[in-house]
């Protein structure tokens, strides 16, 4: 991007940069996205922007200041947008920056307030707004926009990444070998083997599989079953001597190859077979 960073040193700039291409890696580039202003003739402060791609007459909205200084600023905002798929930019372009007054409430106990400051104070009733409020003229239908908007930010930064819809793409071609693959495990689903269940001496003997999803760094996510090698008495009960994997917990194949690549409900997954730890 050709965004200018007021008083910064070349060598200040490319750090953050880098630091927005490292936060914005495995993003979703098509879709809405928030960007830092740099300081202009209105404020001193780096401030904080989201922008609705679906939205028709006010698609950036104001969300907060970050600081005085670029690093800083950098840093705080990627900190607030931590839990968002969406990525983050910094630019100096201000054309679409303005609401010219659509975002005043007219109505209730916040009569005369600009929607963004009943979001800091209270962004529930914002959501309700954008859900509830039923727009009736033009401006009414601006005011609503904004509304939606920031009901879109709300959710976007305070609902849990693990109830969220990853955002997904096909790993390689079938059949290709993948090595080192560190991945973070989203999901595990018991399942007996029912080819391998057997009946010895009156025992019933169960070959319980571990089905995992699990997702990478950059938010693709993958298919694979951990084979049982030990025996359990129980149906879909693990042997005592088998690893239980469990959500959250990061492991790392040394290799594998791929399967298929399988798509559910618009999720794409690369299923794996012939794994190796």
């Amino acid at each position: 991007m050709n965004t200018k960073l007021p008083d910064i040193s070349k060598e200040v700039e490319k750090l953050i940069f880098d630091k927005l291409e490292t936060f914005n890696k495995g993003k979703i580039t098509d879709k809405s996205c928030y960007y830092i202003l740099v300081p202009n003739n209105k404020t001193l402060y780096y401030t904080l922007w989201f922008f609705n791609l679906n939205a028709v007459h006010h698609p950036s909205v104001y969300i907060s200041n970050l600081e005085l200084n670029a690093i800083s600023s950098i840093n705080k905002a990627i900190h607030m947008v931590a839990n968002s798929f969406l990525p983050l930019y910094i630019t100096d372009k201000t054309d679409s920056f303005f609401s010219h007054g659509d975002d005043i409430i007219s109505f209730g106990k916040y009569r005369g307030h600009h929607l963004q400051d009943i979001y800091t104070i209270d962004p529930r009733y914002v959501c309700w707004l954008a859900d509830k409020y039923e727009a009736q003229t033009k401006s009414e239908h601006r005011f609503k926009e904004i509304a939606v908007t920031y009901s879109q930010i709300y959710i976007d930064l305070y609902t849990r990444k693990k109830y969220k819809t990853p955002i997904s793409s096909f790993v390689g071609t079938p059949g290709d070998k993948l090595t080192n693959l560190n991945l973070t495990i989203t999901k595990v689903r018991i399942e007996d083997d029912p080819y391998k269940t057997r009946i010895e001496n009156g025992s019933t003997y169960f070959y319980v599989d571990q089905l995992i999803t699990a997702i990478d760094t950059d938010k693709n996510l993958f298919l694979f079953t951990y084979k049982a090698k030990e025996h359990s008495f129980e149906s879909r009960v693990l042997s005592c001597y088998t690893h239980a994997y469990k959500v959250e917990e990061k492991i790392h194949l040394l290799s594998a190859r791929i399967l298929k690549h399988i798509e559910i409900r618009g999720i794409k997954y690369t299923k794996l077979g012939y794994i190796k730890f």
